[in-house]
């Protein structure tokens, strides 16, 4: 009898955190998942496990590690991010010519603090399968040696978010040198662009084909592929 994988993901109730614990569901895994305001109601597995998570309030996540006690995961999705159209942030704010701190602090918390050191206590609390796969969704817009050419680049742009997942980028890199001695496979993955509230409605991807696209890549996913950015196809992009 094959054994139910047991997987982490941060950030579950929308989008395609919210797709992707369909999928592990559907395909009879033990999910636990986090939501940050309301319960969400489109799970009708018994595998599935809530739990309210607030990245903006990082001394308490102590205590949601604490609750996973004798629980070996053997995938983390770090799914969870704020835009400049997330409503805590004030998008002028975001911008070249008008830059805040407070919005600065609250992109980096959220996009890149908060997914570092979850990892970091479950790694503490040794709740991470011996061949865990460890995947921090960033984007392209992170990419530093891309930046300006692409075809739908422009100048200025939001910038706090650019700087918030070039960091995420930068500790993905790191932790996977760290950890190259270990067999987890840890990723940075550009999921595309995705009709979801922060890519809008003239993205190019539905949320379902994004979703599908990028369970393929984790199941493919081995450990010589730590360290990389890759993208939903499984295609390496530059840092």
């Amino acid at each position: 009898m094959k054994l139910k994988r047991k997987v982490l993901i941060i950030g579950g109730s929308l989008g395609i955190g919210n797709s992707m614990v369909n999928i592990y569901l559907n395909k009879d895994n033990d999910v636990f998942a986090t939501y940050s305001k309301s319960i969400p109601k489109n799970f009708k597995s018994k595998n599935i496990h809530l739990f309210k998570l607030d990245l903006y309030k990082q001394k308490k996540f102590k205590f949601f590690i604490r609750q996973f006690k004798n629980i070996k995961f053997d995938i983390v999705l770090f799914v969870a991010a704020i835009s400049t159209n997330s409503k805590r942030i004030r998008e002028r704010y975001c911008k070249f010519g008008n830059l805040n701190i407070v919005e600065f602090v609250k992109m980096l918390s959220v996009n890149c603090f908060s997914h570092i050191k979850l990892f970091e206590l479950l790694v503490k609390q040794n709740l991470l399968n011996l061949e865990a796969k460890i995947i921090f969704f960033s984007s392209l817009a992170g990419s530093i040696h891309n930046r300006g050419k692409l075809k739908h680049n422009k100048k200025g742009g939001d910038l706090i978010y650019r700087i918030s997942k070039a960091a995420l980028n930068v500790a993905v890199k790191n932790i996977a040198y760290d950890f190259s001695d270990t067999d987890y496979s840890i990723i940075a993955i550009h999921p595309g662009w995705v009709r979801t509230r922060s890519g809008g409605k003239n993205a190019n991807l539905s949320i379902s084909y994004a979703s599908k696209k990028i369970f393929n890549l984790i199941q493919n996913l081995k450990v010589k592929d730590s360290g990389k950015f890759l993208n939903y196809n499984g295609i390496t992009l530059k840092w």
